[in-house]
């Protein structure tokens, strides 16, 4: 049996994005993106899921939005996709500016000509006072620059978060890094 020349390159295209070139994509983010406390990253996940993508991890715990912005811009990125998944600890420490600090890092995005996609603010069971409103901003902000969004933020289940009330279940972990494929293959097709 043989299978048509047309048939394969469907194939190699999707297994690429559709576009004949792999997905590149940096993520950052904080320890949620970087997996902490459970052994499958979100990134790692990814790999696994979409081996022709490139993924490169620039989560690091803790990490504010704030704390990324003043070295956000000359931050070296070969992605084609910039995932921006900070917001929880900015929420948390009660940190301001967050609204504008997510715009200024997707306009840098925009302006080198790769693609921003955003996750939104994790949900968990006693949310930070601010979780809700950075949340709200992300979806906002994914809506004036026609963006793809994953969702975190409406994410959350009875159970996923781990003991200390914030960080995740492996499993809930993988739900989360599945609904960022999908929004980057959504921001790939926009």
């Amino acid at each position: 049996m043989t299978i048509h020349p047309l048939i394969w390159a469907i194939f190699a295209l999707s297994a690429c994005g559709g576009g004949g070139q792999p997905v590149t994509v940096d993520l950052y983010g904080d320890s949620i993106m970087a997996g902490y406390g459970v052994q499958v990253s979100p990134a790692a996940r990814i790999r696994t899921a979409r081996p022709d993508w490139v993924v490169v991890d620039h989560s690091v715990p803790g990490t504010p939005l704030k704390a990324l912005m003043p070295g956000f811009s000359s931050s070296p990125r070969a992605g084609q996709v910039v995932v921006i998944g900070n917001g929880f600890v900015d929420a948390y420490q009660g940190i301001d500016g967050y609204a504008q600090d997510l715009r200024t890092a997707v306009r840098q995005v925009v302006a080198e000509g790769r693609t921003p996609v955003l996750t939104g603010v994790i949900g968990t069971p006693n949310p930070p006072a601010l979780a809700h409103e950075y949340n709200a901003a992300t979806h906002q902000i994914a809506k004036e620059y026609g963006l793809a969004h994953a969702g975190w933020g409406e994410a959350y289940r009875e159970g996923d978060a781990s003991p200390d009330g914030i960080h995740r279940t492996q499993a809930a972990s993988d739900r989360l890094a599945d609904l960022l494929i999908q929004a980057i293959e959504k921001g790939q097709d926009e």
